[in-house]
């Protein structure tokens, strides 16, 4: 598991999953709580789950 850990945070596969968990909950407390959402913040939540999951699609092939 440690050895997974380690090369997830090599990879930065875990610093942008976090990333992307943070900015996605963000975004759903603010939607829940009535409060306006920048667009700034959906931009970066944009930006941050394409990279993710562009990065999981190139680790794939």
């Amino acid at each position: 598991m440690r050895d997974k850990l380690i090369d997830l945070w090599k990879s930065s596969a875990l610093i942008q999953g976090v990333l992307a968990l943070m900015f996605g909950a963000t975004i759903c407390y603010l939607a829940i709580v009535g409060r306006e959402i920048p667009g700034i913040l959906l931009a970066l939540i944009g930006t941050i789950f394409g990279f993710y999951f562009a990065a999981k699609k190139r680790q794939e092939t």
